[in-house]
């Protein structure tokens, strides 16, 4: 009884472990996530119609189009940085990816290798990569699965027989079953166990027949072990395949061109650096490009400043020429200033509207959404200055492309351990232990009557007939030529990688102190800019002094018209230095590899937590949609110029040191005048342009905040009154009454008393 206790306990045993030797994964998603995030926004069917046609996206008329430079006015749509980064990341681009080259769109869509399409920068695309990773991190496991073999055949036997050979019996019905569990072994060995059954019968006339028919069941235990080759478990977590059995005639399992366990580890690891290598990348293109947006405004602005001072300054320069006060080429010199500034607005729009494309581009939304994205985060203008050797540091522990070289030191380093290993010889020890039964059915009494065995089942579980093999196998190639080979191959592979390494961390210093210096040149240039900015304000406000002290002449009007050019060039080079600055921030925490954490990202895996299961984009904008009214500002109109498109003010919030002003596609358009009117000598007030047919450019903007007096100087809805020098008169032409000074629509710049530096209007 003790016998069959423990051949009943060994084989429930044994089973247990075939039955769970796969332990099976989920893969890297439970299949709801999975549906969720990867096949729910796919078309139905996509998986199992492989037939269907693939038609194109519908394009859907959102808009009557995109904007353009003559027809720019859309409704305005307010967006922060933080809701920039949320829509990108959900469903956005990475964009550019040369490190000098930051805040740029791809518009290549894709490339054909010759064996499929590659080349999209989505980050839906990228996001996975690391899932596609991770199966084969899962293929390179299953090669420890356990395998069930399984196998039934019927065979008859009649064949004719010499008579020398009369006492062979050449006639019999077979059958054979046989069912075997085998389990890789973690230390490359493989344990099996095998049930098989041989049912044989015999004709009845055969002599010398005491069992027919007959049934022999077979229990077998194997074990095999490799001893020098592939023998521990960390050396079957590096190689591709398990060596399998010959005893079992098992062949190596494994995933057809993956790679070991330890090794797919990591390149699991190295494929999400490289995907945290793409979001930093996304992360600081989307930064960029909002700051340069938020520039191109500025400059339109400015450039749209300097067009109406030239429009007016033309109008009143032609009026005194046609009052022969003025010669005729100081009109011409007038009209080339505004042209010249008509030129430039039209440029400026066409650059808003391509840093809008680029923004766009990088969240993944259309262009001809009917709507413009106006930025309305306040840039940080305080002075940085950070520890080079702290960043530094970082930028060595955190860089993604430093993480994904040091993996590959470690990745050759174990590929070397194996290839040292693969030249010892292959031995192995084997051993199997037999349990047989006989019987002439497979139920039943165990003994039938006149002694013959009947259980065959019965005889098997005794445990009366058994036997046991031991055995070594050895195998060798002389020379190892292929293994050596392959050694030297995986030493000169890990030189390879720590070169690249040390070459690649140096790169990476060199890159940062790139991006150290642009920080601290960033900050600097905007002071001497803002100085400019002022100087020139200075000399359009002293210009009435000037004027009213009597001594302007041509020269002096030649000298306004240069500053009027340099002014509206200050203030976008002003701007567009804030906007560098903060985009120099940026890039120096991408050089660092901390701009995740710069922004508040975190990339993790699998599904959402509860709380944060709704959309990010969704949230930011429920979160800002009660802070934007608070920063409206007054919505009453200046004196004399048109109302706002909407009523809804946007761009740079109150306080700006730049400008407080509405930005240029916010503002009621009127026509870009094409024809000039003819002035008229004796007005008291030059009307507005009449704005002809067909669309231009007319805004209402808003005065400088008074942070200081020089801040007072450019008014941008008035312009400087430039009237006729006191006791001149033109000998050429009949006494005249001299031209009254033009009345601006908003108040003009005021003089004090004493003709010095203006003094700032209350409440400005």
């Amino acid at each position: 009884m003790s016998g069959k206790r423990w051949v009943k306990r060994a084989l429930a045993g044994l089973l247990a472990v075939g039955s769970a030797g796969g332990c099976t994964q989920q893969v890297f998603l439970d299949p709801a996530d999975y549906r969720d995030a990867v096949t729910g926004p796919l078309p139905p069917g996509l998986e199992n119609r492989p037939h269907d046609a693939v038609a194109p996206s519908p394009v859907d008329r959102l808009s009557a189009g995109p904007a353009t430079i003559l027809d720019p006015d859309r409704p305005p749509r307010m967006v922060t940085l933080q809701e920039c980064v949320a829509v990108a990341l959900e469903q956005g681009n990475v964009g550019s990816q040369a490190p000098t080259n930051f805040g740029f769109k791809v518009d290549t869509p894709n490339q054909f290798t010759g064996q499929g399409v590659t080349g999209s920068d989505a980050i839906r695309v990228f996001a996975i990569d690391p899932a596609i990773v991770s199966a084969n991190l899962e293929r390179s496991l299953s090669k420890f699965d356990a395998r069930v073999i399984s196998s039934m055949t019927w065979q008859k036997v009649d064949e004719p027989t010499p008579v020398q050979f009369v006492s062979f019996q050449q006639q019999r019905d077979a059958a054979q079953f046989s069912t075997t569990i085998a389990k890789p072994l973690p230390t490359g060995g493989t344990a099996g166990i095998t049930f098989s059954t041989d049912y044989s019968k015999f004709p009845s006339q055969a002599a010398g027949v005491q069992v027919n028919p007959n049934y022999t069941p077979r229990l077998q235990f194997t074990l095999e072990q490799p001893l020098l080759r592939l023998f521990g478990v960390e050396l079957n977590q590096l190689s591709p395949n398990h060596p399998g059995s010959q005893v079992l005639n098992l062949g190596p399992s494994g995933g057809q061109g993956t790679e070991g366990i330890l090794i797919s580890r990591i390149r699991v690891d190295q494929q999400r650096s490289e995907f945290d290598r793409q979001v930093n990348f996304l992360l600081v293109n989307v930064e960029t490009a909002y700051w340069n947006l938020s520039a191109g405004y500025y400059n339109l602005y400015a450039q749209e400043e300097g067009l109406r001072q030239a429009f007016e300054g033309f109008r009143f320069i032609s009026a005194r020429v046609a009052a022969e006060i003025d010669p005729p080429q100081l009109a011409d010199q007038a009209r080339a200033q505004f042209e010249r500034f008509r030129r430039q607005v039209y440029e400026a729009r066409g650059q808003v509207l391509e840093a809008e494309r680029n923004l766009r581009g990088l969240l993944g939304v259309r262009s001809d959404d009917g709507t413009r994205l106006v930025p309305i985060d306040t840039p940080t203008e305080a002075a940085f200055q950070p520890d080079f050797y702290e960043a530094a540091n970082d930028a060595l522990a955190n860089r993604p492309e430093l993480l994904q070289a040091r993996q590959e030191v470690k990745a050759n380093q174990l590929n070397l351990i194996l290839q040292k290993n693969l030249r010892k010889p292959n031995l192995v020890g084997f051993t199997q232990y037999d349990l047989t039964g006989l019987g002439t059915r497979l139920d039943g009494r165990a003994v039938l009557d006149g002694g013959v065995p009947g259980n065959a089942l019965s005889s098997l579980v005794d445990n009366r007939f058994n036997s046991w093999t031991i055995g070594l196998r050895f195998d060798y190639t002389l020379g190892a030529r292929d293994a050596n080979a392959l050694t030297k191959q995986a030493q000169l592979n890990l030189a390879r990688s720590f070169f690249t390494l040390r070459d690649s961390e140096m790169k990476a210093l060199e890159y940062l102190v790139l991006q150290y210096r642009q920080v601290v040149q960033a900050h600097t240039v905007i002071g001497p800019a803002r100085a400019e900015r002022k100087a020139l304000q200075v000399f359009v406000g002293k210009t009435r002094t000037v004027i009213e002290i009597g001594r302007f002449d041509s020269a002096f009007y030649q000298n306004y018209l240069q500053v009027q050019r340099d002014l509206a060039q200050a203030i976008a080079i002003e701007s567009q230095a804030v906007a560098n600055y903060n985009s120099a921030l940026a890039a120096l925490e991408f050089a660092k590899g901390t701009i995740q954490q710069y922004n508040n990202v975190r990339v993790s895996e699998g599904p959402l937590p509860p709380w944060a299961q709704k959309k990010a984009a969704d949230h930011i904008r429920e979160r800002t949609e009660a802070a934007i009214p608070l920063r409206d500002r007054d919505l009453t109109p200046p004196p004399g110029g048109p109302g706002l498109v909407g009523g809804a003010p946007v761009g740079p919030p109150a306080g700006s040191p730049l400008v407080d002003a509405l930005p240029p596609f916010a503002r009621k358009r009127e026509p870009l005048p094409e024809g000039l009117p003819e002035p008229r000598p004796g007005d008291k007030k030059m009307d507005p342009p009449v704005p002809p047919p067909g669309g231009g450019l007319g805004a209402v903007p808003r005065p400088l905040p008074a942070a200081d007096a020089a801040d007072t100087y450019f008014r941008p809805a008035g312009t400087v009154s430039l009237p006729p020098p006191r006791g001149t008169a033109n000998p050429a032409a009949p006494p005249a009454a001299p031209p009254a000074p033009f009345t601006p629509t908003m108040p003009p710049v005021p003089v004090p008393p004493s003709g010095g530096v203006p003094a700032v209007p209350p409440g400005k």
